[in-house]
């Protein structure tokens, strides 16, 4: 007895395959040829069109009516099935197509849609109008594997055009994204607390985007909150322009921007360079609190565990200031560091224009004043390798103006020159200049350097700092005469990538400051190997180098052994622990830390969760002398729409999409963001696409109900920025039954409808196997040379959902004679 893999969940069937099981004629059609051909069942004398010896056939226990049906090509049964459809080479994912009778692909809209291939006029056949208007058009089926595959001519193709009305617009929902996090410190009798929220809330309403994002903390009894701005924004994508309005983020290609009540147009394309997110690297001695600060705002504020740390998508004001860190720790030593602009990515600008007029606001514990300003900025490409860009800005009492060129001078290399003037005349009169210059370059496969400068006059102001009528610590503190940066990067096959930064900013008073970090990673025969090394020289900042090196080796096949080594301030640090990956949804993590200082052991636990809807995060250490430290942490997504609420375990962006998988629960489907799993209801949210482009969304069919067939599990998603999208993957009920006949029945035997319609065929040891025995009608038997029979079987009346097919027991009585 045969014994082959199910093509879903890989679940063995015996005795037949389930491609056979889908009645797909093109594999028997080839199995059925093999042995002939083996066994020279060809007649001698066969004509040139081909035909089988009819006496070989019936000595193989074959119908020589079902051999002259596969004697013309391997072909689909008459039907509808999921394939996987490839237009001259190119894969356009699963698609459900139709045949005929006779095997003929019937060319509906779906699959014109799926293939991008142009519709036919309306004067040619529904199905066959597309061969009619294109007979070079060659059909190639695999039923065996489930693909099709079409070679037309290049002028069926439509056209790659940018078709703004190709893209799924409008759409009704409200989100609240959220990261929170908390610190619970205890020695003795004492203890501290501190929380913080990251919070994003609002609407999207016929392509409009309307958003308000806050950070709260709550720490020593006291809470502060911090919001950073509220606004709405529609793209017109006719204009290829964005619209902002209210408390927004000045954008401008050259100028540094700055909070304001206003409103701003800019093209799409420079919101790519509007909404990038800075990534902030650095090392804890412990469970910390990290705040970040952009023109002395508070942008994001969260708490890490021991060790190196890396704060992705940090939202920043603008993109053209420097950002200070702070890392508080629990014993109460806090540093400080800042992070140049230039270190954070400063890039081309995109090619557009940005005016903007409101009035400046002012946010946490300032007290400015906030005058009107007005803004415009232009950005050109002359020249493949050119870019120029510049800007004005004008405010009460201040005005500033500014040119930026970009080149590209050789390949894989960017350098780029910013000059911008400025004006302040309330504060004595002040006028600057400041100069931006950067180059990146990539040195073949493995190596990339980064470089860049920047100088000041000592007059210079930016718009943020002309509106206080004094100047506060963070603006001493963030104002510079010269600044430098670099980066550089290394890759190896065997020895591993290996990562560097440094910093150095001097202040007009003579003081300077420096910080530089360091990482390298590789990976032997399973074993990784890391180091990163943080220093911080001079100045007001906190002197306290660190390094981190830590040792990870496999102890099954998700268990993984950890040592690790870390100094900081002459505290040396030895420990070892275990993680595991048990599944999608659980990680979990113990460990044990020696001090050689004190001589203390220090145990720490830790658990990550993603329980389908949310993503959770838990961590507890505990000292000999009784310090202990909590830990936790939790993000995700709420979307509120017309059919319910719906949790996300990722964040959600501008621009989503609901999905649903018929009513069933706990299906996951992979999305740009990562997995996801539908709710109670079948529901699930995609919570990032690409605007304006396509995002693959396709639902895991291992983890549907053994008694569910999905008939194309794969949609790409092409939506307008704003737009939120519905998906819905039709999901069909279906049950399997592996009968055994009561008889002996010859191997090879047709089992067909009262019409004579192809099923299956009967396999080794009696047994037939029905793909869907729901609203089955009546079938027959039909073995060479003998009159067919009818089959009876009966199945409980409630389906197994936990088994792939049922089996039972099928009676082929006495013939009857043929079926009238």
């Amino acid at each position: 007895m045969d014994t082959v893999i199910n093509y879903r969940d890989g679940n063995a069937v015996p005795g037949v395959s389930p491609r056979r099981s889908l009645a797909h004629l093109g594999g028997v059609a080839w199995a059925v040829s093999h042995v002939l051909l083996a066994n020279q069942a060809w007649a001698d004398d066969a004509p040139a069109t081909g035909s089988f010896d009819l006496q070989t056939l019936h000595q193989r226990g074959i119908d020589p009516q079902l051999a002259s049906i596969l004697l013309e090509a391997p072909r689909f049964a008459s039907g509808r099935h999921t394939v996987n459809l490839t237009v001259n080479g190119q894969r356009r994912g699963r698609v459900d197509v139709a045949f005929d009778a006779q095997g003929g692909l019937c060319f509906d809209p779906a699959l014109l849609d799926a293939g991008q291939l142009v519709v036919p006029p309306r004067s040619l056949g529904d199905c066959h109008g597309f061969i009619e208007q294109y007979p070079q058009t060659v059909i190639e089926p695999d039923p065996a594997s489930l693909s099709l595959s079409l070679v037309v001519p290049t002028q069926a193709l439509r056209p790659a055009t940018q078709d703004i009305s190709g893209y799924s617009t409008g759409g009704l929902a409200a989100l609240l994204n959220y990261d929170v996090t908390g610190l619970y410190n205890q020695l003795g009798d004492n203890t501290s607390r501190f929380g913080s929220a990251n919070t994003e809330v609002g609407f999207n309403a016929g392509d409009w985007i309307v958003r308000s994002r806050q950070v709260q903390t709550w720490q020593a009894g006291s809470s502060r909150s911090t919001h950073l701005d509220a606004y709405a924004q529609r793209t017109f994508a006719s204009q290829q322009a964005v619209l902002q309005a209210g408390q927004i983020n000045l954008y401008n290609p050259v100028l540094a921007g700055a909070q304001i009540n206003g409103v701003q147009v800019l093209t799409e394309q420079a919101l790519q360079d509007q909404n990038q997110g800075a990534t902030v690297d650095g090392i804890a001695n412990g469970p910390a609190q990290v705040e970040v600060r952009q023109n002395g705002v508070l942008i994001h504020s969260t708490v890490v565990p021991a060790g190196p740390f890396s704060l992705s998508n940090v939202p920043r004001l603008n993109g053209r200031s420097d950002v200070e860190v702070t890392v508080k720790e629990v014993s109460g030593d806090e540093r400080r560091f800042i992070v140049p602009a230039a270190m954070l990515g400063l890039g081309l600008p995109a090619p557009g224009y940005s005016v903007a007029a409101g009035r400046v606001r002012t946010t946490g514990d300032s007290n400015g004043a906030e005058p009107w300003v007005v803004s415009a900025g232009w950005t050109t490409v002359p020249h493949p390798l050119v870019t120029l860009g510049s800007g004005l800005l004008a405010a009460e009492d201040y005005r500033s103006a500014g040119l930026n060129l970009g080149l590209l001078p050789w390949q894989d290399s960017q350098l780029q020159l910013a000059v911008v003037a400025a004006e302040a005349t309330h504060q004595d009169h002040k006028r600057g200049l400041q100069t931006d210059l950067s180059w990146s370059q990539q040195l073949g496969e493995r190596w990339a350097i980064s470089a860049a400068n920047s100088w000041r006059t000592e007059g210079y102001r930016e718009l943020s700092d002309s509106t206080y009528t004094t100047d506060t610590r963070e603006q001493q503190r963030s104002r510079y005469r010269d600044q430098q940066s670099a980066t550089a990067s290394w890759s190896h096959p065997w020895l591993g990538a290996f990562s560097a930064g440094a910093s150095r900013s001097s202040s007009f008073s003579g003081e300077s400051s420096s910080r530089a970090l360091a990482s390298w990673g590789t990976q032997v025969g399973g074993v990784s190997i890391s180091a990163t090394a943080e220093w911080q020289m001079g100045g007001r900042q906190y002197n306290d180098d660190a390094v981190y090196l830590n040792i990870s080796l496999p102890l099954g096949e998700s268990r993984r052994g950890r040592a690790w080594v870390r100094n900081s301030g002459g505290e040396h640090r030895i420990g070892m622990g275990v993680n595991e990956q048990i599944n999608d949804q659980l990680a979990y993590r113990v460990g044990v830390e020696h001090d050689s200082r004190d001589r203390e052991v220090e145990s720490s636990l830790g658990f990550s969760a993603l329980p389908f809807y949310s993503q959770l995060d838990f961590n507890y250490t505990r000292s000999d002398d009784e310090r202990s430290s909590y830990q936790g942490g939790a993000r995700g997504g709420v979307v509120l729409h017309g059919d319910g609420v719906t949790f996300s375990p990722y964040p959600v962006r501008d621009t989503f999409a609901l999905l649903s998988v018929g009513e069933m629960a706990g299906v996951k489907v992979s999305t740009p963001s990562g997995p996801v799993w539908t709710d109670w209801q079948g529901q699930a949210v995609v919570p990032q696409i690409s605007a304006y482009g396509r995002s693959p969304v396709e639902v895991q069919t291992r983890s549907l109900p053994r008694n569910a067939d999905i008939s194309n599990g794969l949609a790409v998603v092409s939506a307008g920025r704003g737009a939120v999208d519905r998906l819905e993957f039709g999901v069909a009920m279906t049950r399997r039954a592996l009968l055994t006949l009561d008889r002996p029945v010859p191997r090879g035997a047709t089992v067909t409808t009262g019409n004579g319609e192809f099923v299956t065929l009967v396999q080794e040891g009696n047994q037939v196997f029905l793909p869907n025995v729901l609203d089955q009608p009546t079938l027959w038997i039909k073995a060479p040379g003998q009159p067919r029979c009818r089959l009876h079987f009966e199945l409980p009346k409630k389906a197994d959902p936990q088994v792939y097919f049922e089996t039972a027991p099928a009676q082929c009585p006495t013939p009857l004679g043929n079926p009238p």
